[in-house]
């Protein structure tokens, strides 16, 4: 007898499409928010090493805190030339390679620094997602007409000091004066480092802190990232790593996110910026 395979009908073929799209469905969701756990759970990760490292950079340097640098893109070639920057000074802590190493490497190789795209790094946090085509640039090109570039997920509270350096009157990248960790009065509540905003577009478009200049590796409340569930990590003074909310962290002690609010302090009773306070716009 002549053998007659059977075809899929088209209400099976229907059913069958029909299933799949209820499964992925099901399960797309569930893929993404664990991607996204596993995302914040690396960098929490990382920064519990930044905490660690500076711990034993205070420890072998007179219970000093590093340097967090001058906040103007422009100076990064100064800041990367000193020792006590903090990208200089927490690696050697960690036993990897300075900034200063990494952006030379890049720059003699004519090629992108390695925290721009090495999201398994210390330096990345994996769920930053920047909308520019590649690092910050600044100084001279280089003989293929590539600049030297630096690019952080991560940077040092540049408020932490604040009142310390407007009291000895120097100007807020000063060296002169240095934090110790013997000011810190509140070290489970002094922001030390934080996750710094990969793309404004991390915040809504009416938001009061969306615009601000991001190619730092400094940061403050304006600049916190929102990229973890509406928010961010922080390191703190004592080393633990916690999630605020981004309209958390950037609400001051009168209960408003308006960088106008007259004599605006943004120390609460949950987050201190300036250990020796008040945190001023």
């Amino acid at each position: 007898m002549r053998s007659r395979a059977r075809a899929f009908t088209l209400v099976e073929m229907l059913v069958t499409v029909g299933i799949i799209a209820l499964l992925m469905g099901i399960l797309l969701p569930g893929l993404r928010a664990a991607r996204r756990a596993s995302y914040a759970t690396t960098s929490q990760s990382n920064l519990r090493q930044w905490g660690v490292a500076m711990g034993a950079w205070m420890a072998s340097n007179d219970d000093a805190f590093p340097w967090e640098g001058s906040k103007v893109a422009a100076d990064m070639g100064s800041n990367l030339a000193v020792r006590e920057f903090w990208p200089n000074a927490l690696p050697s802590m960690l036993g990897i390679d300075t900034y200063a190493e990494m952006c030379e490497r890049a720059f003699q190789a004519q090629s992108t620094i390695e925290t721009w795209n090495a999201p398994g790094s210390v330096w990345s946090d994996p769920a930053a997602e920047p909308n520019r085509d590649g690092p910050y640039t600044f100084g001279t090109a280089g003989p293929e007409g590539v600049f030297r570039q630096f690019f952080f997920s991560y940077a040092m509270n540049y408020r932490l000091n604040q009142t310390l350096l407007m009291q000895a009157g120097v100007p807020e990248a000063s060296r002169d004066v240095t934090m110790r960790m013997a000011q810190v009065g509140q070290p489970d509540k002094t922001v030390f480092m934080l996750e710094l905003r990969a793309s404004d577009t991390e915040l809504p478009p009416n938001d009061p802190h969306r615009n601000g200049a991001l190619d730092r590796a400094i940061c403050g409340w304006k600049k916190f990232a929102a990229r973890h569930n509406g928010g961010g990590h922080m390191t703190f003074a004592d080393g633990h790593v916690a999630w605020y909310s981004n309209e958390q962290a950037t609400t001051n002690v009168q209960g408003s996110r308006d960088p106008a609010t007259p004599g605006g302090d943004w120390n609460t009773s949950v987050l201190v910026w300036d250990a020796l306070g008040p945190a001023l716009n």
